[in-house]
């Protein structure tokens, strides 16, 4: 049996976690005891521990396959600042760094090594590592296995061979977005032993979702809707990199501080626009597929689909990038009217040529073009069923306090607009322009008005404003050097508690504002000083 207190001290010293999530002790007990795992968490589950933990518990080399250089050079480095022996090879590292990364390998010094699925493919690669102790392979994004995954790369079908010229060793799946026909795919081409499968619920509560028709100038409308949530941090997704660089630039010139990702730029610039989405609390970015997967960046507020995406595992899996703090986010889908009726017009023909195809084609319509709860749409796609989720924008749109709602959302403080805004939409041409107060109200609930109502914000004299901005200064220096997000530090609540107390010690700043990430307790120590420091 597995020593889960040896892996719970692991958690503490080189994670910062003072307990496992609900699930990952039972998946990390599995692949402690020899098990093949199968992971289908939703997005912010903590899948990465389970494979992570292990490679620091025991002997022997874990490879991790994942799809994406950003993703890849963000796990690695976090772990490589936990002390621990983590590296990544893909297409950009250069010769110096291949061939000390090749010594690393053969004299076994790694516990980690990430790669793309192209580099485990290669023979090289695979010679390589056949004499590295390969105890563990992990497959990152293992949605990329199914022929019908919606992102789906030919070398991640290439997996199985390679399992089998390393011998076969241990394997663990882990994905956030897998229907029924997805899962049976991926433990089929990836196992050769049946592993032990845990699926979680896939309903993600922070999260509202809508659905609304491009407009005729549909790059007007995602700059309104850009507009009702300045100050906010927010992905646009778009089907393009032309369209992606053309978003970006009109949202720049209406104002807010966007940026474009794409394959097609520098890697240096793809890093620094990354950087600082992660420390900025108001950065639009505006991408292509190729951002988000893996980006831990906990107050994402909404997530925007510019173009109707192919698949709804797609849109699933984009919009999971907002609300991972758990607090109420929006995901926005705007679509093509004629590229629906296009679907809908082909689907007897496409179902006598491919009934997947024909298939999901129809799920995404369904849910698009939904006149009920859009998340049970959501859900019965990806084989679970749940109640009305009372939040989507066809839940919230039939009741009397939407234009109420509305009003109290222009104007209100971040958090009061944050709650409002999860009862109105982009579907409603009441919330793309601000309400006034000559409109009549007189279908606004007064239990509505009381909910949404903006608690009185107490009045900061000059010196607590002073020091409020200075915490946040100090917060912003500390994100940058740990590369860890802002806001999943310690959050704007906690630090406005600051603005009159002066902890000790991290433990009592800890005992003051909590430290559910574990963050604090590492990185904790420059805020003390500084909330102890009257040199603002």
């Amino acid at each position: 049996m597995a020593d889960m207190e040896a892996a719970r001290k692991i958690l503490r010293e080189k994670f910062g976690f003072a307990d496992f999530l609900s699930g990952q002790g039972e998946a990390i007990e599995a692949v402690l005891d020899g098990e093949d795992v199968f992971v289908l968490w939703p997005t912010g589950g903590g899948k990465s521990l389970i494979y992570q933990l292990p490679a620091i518990a025991r002997p022997g080399l874990t490879v991790v396959v994942s799809p994406l250089v950003a993703l890849m050079r963000d796990q690695a480095l976090k772990l490589q600042k936990s002390g621990v022996a983590a590296s990544a090879l893909h297409a950009e590292i250069d010769s110096g760094a291949y061939a000390k990364l090749c010594r690393d390998i053969e004299r076994r010094r790694l516990n980690l090594l990430y790669l793309s699925p192209e580099r485990l493919a290669d023979s090289d690669t695979l010679n390589l590592l056949r004499g590295a102790d390969v105890r563990l392979l992990a497959v990152d994004e293992a949605h990329c296995v199914a022929q019908w995954g919606h992102d789906f790369r030919p070398e991640y079908a290439t997996i199985g061979e390679a399992a089998e010229v390393l011998g076969f060793p241990q394997m663990v799946a882990a994905t956030a977005t897998a229907a029924p026909g997805t899962r049976a795919q991926i433990v089929e081409k990836l196992f050769v032993r049946p592993p032990r499968q845990l699926i979680g619920s896939f309903r993600r509560r922070a999260i509202a979702l809508s659905a609304a028709p491009q407009g005729r100038d549909s790059t007007r409308q995602l700059v309104e809707l850009a507009a009702a949530r300045r100050n906010m941090s927010g992905i646009v997704y778009c089907g393009s990199r032309k369209k992606a660089d053309f978003l970006a630039q009109k949202l720049s010139e209406a104002g807010h501080k966007a940026a474009s990702y794409h394959a097609g730029l520098p890697t240096r610039t793809r890093e620094e626009r990354q950087d600082e989405f992660l420390a900025r609390p108001d950065m639009v970015m505006v991408a292509t597929i190729a951002f988000g997967l893996g980006v831990d960046k906990p107050n994402v507020r909404y997530v925007i689909h510019a173009d109707m995406p192919e698949h709804l595992e797609t849109l699933y899996q984009e919009t999971g990038r907002a609300g991972r703090d758990g607090q109420p986010a929006e995901a926005i889908a705007l679509y093509s009217r004629k590229s629906l009726a296009d679907l809908r017009a082909a689907r007897f023909e496409l179902a006598r040529l491919d009934p997947v195809a024909a298939r999901r084609a129809k799920i995404l319509v369904d849910y698009l073009a939904a006149a009920d709860c859009r998340e049970q749409h959501m859900l019965a796609a990806l084989g679970e069923v749940g109640p009305p989720c009372g939040q989507c924008d066809n839940c919230r749109g039939r009741f009397g306090f939407l234009r109420r709602a509305a009003r109290l959302a222009c104007g209100a403080p971040a958090e009061a607009r944050i709650l409002a805004r999860h009862v109105i939409h982009s579907g409603f041409e009441r919330f793309s322009r601000p309400m006034t107060d000559a409109e009549p109200a007189s279908d606004a609930s007064p239990v509505a008005a009381e909910f949404f109502s903006p608690p009185p914000e107490p009045a900061l004299d000059v010196g607590q404003a002073r020091r409020l901005r200075g915490l946040r200064e100090a917060r912003r220096a500390i994100a940058r050097k740990t590369g860890v997000a802002p806001a999943r530090l310690i959050g704007d609540a906690a630090l406005a508690s600051l603005i009159d107390a002066r902890p000790a010690d991290v433990a009592e700043l800890i005992a003051r504002c909590g430290d559910e990430t574990g963050l604090l307790a590492r990185y904790g120590a420059p805020l003390v000083e500084r909330a102890d420091s009257d040199d603002f």
